[in-house]
């Protein structure tokens, strides 16, 4: 594969019984540089200046601090204070504020995580569509899924290129699966607020006690405490 991803990932998610095996992939690849960040990676001068400059969101901020190496986490959000002191500098005019303002904003929408996270994503994308033509396999375990959250279907077809001559098939069958799913799901769903009709109340719920939370995954992505 033309982008050194470990394509064994993909072949295990996209076997999983998940709403997103994209989700997972992600999960994963998030806890690695979660755990590089409060390790090895603190040590290292181009990661303490990339955090000085782009610094955590607040979801990887508490990520990090939920975790036992709190001073990892404290010297490179020490870096990136040091970093962001001009922004607190005193000032006296309206022209100055709005400046002012429209750099705090845009400095507190950065994170040296989801960067990272971002990256490695895009490679999935890419070697998924790669998978489509160059494994004869993958074709039967990629219409096998349960489909995809909505922005990573979004990514997937984005990336649809990457499949070469396939790309129209790739595209027709990656539809196929979203669209089959999603009627799925919307089924499930309805079928959970049937089960709260009093004449249903002595029935089991079975799968359908999860429909709620496999929607949420399915429009939004997976939830990740």
């Amino acid at each position: 594969m033309n982008y050194h991803i470990d394509t064994g990932l993909i072949w295990e998610t996209f076997k999983n019984s998940t709403e997103c095996p994209l989700c997972e992939i992600k999960k994963i690849v998030e806890e690695q540089f979660l755990t590089e960040f409060l390790n090895d990676a603190v040590m290292e001068d181009n990661t303490r200046i990339r955090v000085g400059m782009v610094g955590f969101c607040a979801k990887h901020f508490d990520m990090l601090f939920s975790r036992q190496n709190k001073l990892s986490l404290a010297l490179q959000v020490g870096t990136r204070l040091e970093k962001t002191q001009n922004l607190t500098k005193t000032i006296t005019k309206k022209g100055q504020a709005k400046k002012l303002a429209k750099d705090i904003l845009k400095g507190t929408c950065t994170c040296a995580v989801c960067e990272l996270v971002e990256k490695s994503m895009n490679k999935y994308y890419k070697t998924v569509a790669q998978m489509f033509i160059r494994e004869k396999e993958f074709y039967k375990t990629l219409i096998g899924t349960k489909g995809f959250c909505l922005e990573h279907y979004a990514k997937l077809l984005e990336n649809c290129g990457c499949a070469g001559f396939g790309a129209n098939s790739y595209v027709e069958v990656l539809s196929g699966v979203e669209q089959r799913n999603f009627e799925r799901i919307r089924t499930e769903l309805k079928e959970f607020c049937d089960m709260h009709d009093y004449r249903n109340a002595y029935k089991p719920m079975g799968n359908l006690e999860t429909a709620l939370p496999r929607t949420r995954t399915k429009i939004y992505g997976m939830k990740i405490d």
